[in-house]
Order: C-alpha cells, then sequence, then structure tokens
C-alpha cells in the first residue's frame, strides 16, 4: 500500500518537473521556478503524510486510523510552512504560474482515485 501511494508522490514530482521545464524554455527562469515551488508545495506534504501515516500503523485498525489522523496534521503543518518560506523568501514568484502547478499537482490525486476505481470496476467485471 506504501509503494502504491508513493506512486502519486512520484507523478506529482514528475508533472511538476515537466511543468517547470516546459515553462523554463518558453518563459523564463522565475517562471519555471514559481512552476517548482508551486508542486513543491504540493508533493512534499504528500510525501510527509506518506511517510508520518505509515509509522503508526501497523498494529489495529485503531493504530491504522490513528495514524492516518497524524500523517493528515503532519501534512498539514509542513504545508503551512511551505506556503510560508515560499512566500516570504522567494521575491519574483509569478503567481497565476506557482498556483497552476500547485493545482496540478494536487489533481494527481483524483485522477489516480479515479484511475484506481475504474480499474478496480474493470478486474470486477472480468
Amino acid at each position: 500500500m506504501f509503494l502504491q501511494a508513493l506512486r502519486v508522490v512520484w507523478i506529482q514530482v514528475g508533472l511538476t518537473s515537466v511543468f517547470s521545464l516546459v515553462i523554463w524554455f518558453s518563459s523564463g527562469e522565475y517562471q519555471a521556478e514559481s512552476s517548482f515551488w508551486g508542486g513543491a508545495c504540493a508533493f512534499i506534504p504528500a510525501l510527509s503524510y506518506q511517510v508520518r501515516a505509515q509509522l503508526g500503523g501497523t498494529g489495529s485498525a485503531r493504530d491504522a486510523l490513528r495514524a492516518q489522523y497524524a500523517g493528515e496534521s503532519f501534512k498539514f503543518v509542513v504545508s503551512i510552512v511551505m506556503f510560508y518560506l515560499v512566500f516570504t523568501n522567494f521575491k519574483t514568484l509569478d503567481a497565476p504560474i506557482f498556483f497552476a502547478t500547485y493545482v496540478a499537482a494536487l489533481m494527481c490525486y483524483f485522477v489516480a482515485l479515479l484511475t484506481d476505481k475504474v480499474n478496480s470496476q474493470d478486474r470486477k467485471d472480468s
């Protein structure tokens, strides 16, 4: 399960990298940095959630649920810290590009859920 969840994080990293490279060649370095940090504000908290949620979820169902709550709490704190660091230290931030890459990286979760739902439905129909 952990490796399957990490797949989404790797997809987020890949999407962020592609977006950043395309923007770098089409718009410039500052816009590419904005794109990278937008994606990083999505994939670093997602990775922190995965790591924290795996630390305590090996026992009972109650332990697994607590680990998920702890992971979500940790992800929330990491997200706030990431946004604070980006907005206070990156003076040439291109906000539309930053948020476009951030939202695109977040959409990876929904796409992964949809494709997993479709794949599981196909397996049931077979």
